[in-house]
């Protein structure tokens, strides 16, 4: 049987993205919240290499895009996420259907990796982080030509410009942006440490040292959100903050990027992409995860059978369901 409940397990045999401590783990990607303490896991090169600046003990088994391989009764293929570095959706063939994690995903493809595709499946498990209908994101480049411009002209106005920027992915893509254009950047150690496993995978990042104290002047600085609780910044002149983030589209953008200022380079699916990836996959069943229930109810409008679920409980969450999930036998 599978089932969602602290990760989406398979019977004894596996788990993908399982939100305890497991014995053998299918991991996504390596964002913090998508990986545990596990004994094995399983990921894409960049993924295990990644995973290892969470967490060092545990024994790594890579897999490339499109290798399959079987655990138990499954068969199972890693395709291109779209997210990040490494970023997989898990491909599951299981008692006669076909199942699609999609992982965090997006379809547009990025800096440092290949978009997402869409794949027909019977039952697709899809990240609506994003899913409401105002998050409608600009086209990467646009994101590009926004970014440009806030550096640029700070600098100019001899203003730090500050990024913040998750480090692991967004800080990334950042880092190829200025790079581009020849802008050296201090960035936070475990951004920096991060653009050491993406050169190694073949991402040309350089321009990049590691912040110390304060920036040197002329330098852009890439931090995480959140990190002025660690870093004091009492020397270093002044400086200005862009967020980048899908969030800056939302109402409670005010209390997130500093002094507000942010552009909407996100790296997850807009709400238009969630939709479309579903009406072009064709499932049977749809079950939403990361975001708000409204998603799915939209999606059962449009006549798809979807329900929101929460990968940690396995609970609905949907309004007008209750209990724990089974998805099949």
């Amino acid at each position: 049987m599978a089932r969602l409940h602290k990760g989406i397990k398979f019977g004894s045999f596996f788990s993908i993205d399982p939100t305890e401590k497991s014995e053998l783990a299918v991991i996504s990607h390596a964002h913090s919240d998508h990986l545990r303490s596990h004994i094995k896991l399983i990921g894409t090169p960049p993924t295990v290499d990644l995973a290892r600046l969470h967490y060092k003990k545990f024994e790594g088994v890579t897999r490339e895009y499109h290798q399959k391989f079987e655990i138990g009764p499954a068969s199972i293929e890693l395709a291109p996420a779209g997210h990040m570095l490494g970023s997989a959706q898990v491909i599951i063939d299981w008692h006669g259907e076909r199942i699609v994690y999609t992982g965090d995903f997006k379809l547009e493809e990025n800096y440092t990796c290949p978009g997402a595709a869409i794949h027909s499946c019977d039952v697709l498990l899809i990240d609506t982080t994003y899913g409401m209908p105002y998050y409608k994101f600009p086209p990467l480049s646009e994101c590009r030509e926004k970014l440009l411009e806030f550096v640029t002209k700070n600098i100019a106005a001899e203003i730090t410009p500050v990024i913040l920027a998750y480090s692991f992915g967004k800080a990334q893509e950042a880092m190829m942006i200025l790079k581009n254009e020849g802008v050296e950047m201090d960035v936070y150690a475990k951004a920096f440490e991060a653009a050491q496993i993406y050169k190694a995978h073949n991402i040309a990042i350089d321009n990049v040292f590691l912040l110390n104290e304060k920036p040197k002047p002329g330098r852009a600085v890439i931090l995480p959100p959140g990190a002025f609780r660690h870093v004091n910044p009492r020397g270093w002149g002044r400086f200005r903050t862009c967020f980048l983030s899908g969030w800056t589209l939302g109402k409670k953008y005010g209390s997130r990027g500093g002094n507000g200022y942010g552009i909407p380079f996100s790296d997850h699916a807009s709400f238009d992409d969630i939709v479309r990836y579903v009406e072009t996959a064709r499932p049977k069943r749809v079950y939403t995860l990361f975001g708000p229930p409204d998603i799915a109810e939209y999606l059962n409008r449009i006549g798809f059978k979807a329900e929101a679920v929460n990968l940690d409980s396995g609970n609905f969450i949907s309004r007008k369901s209750a209990g724990n999930m089974d998805l099949f036998l």
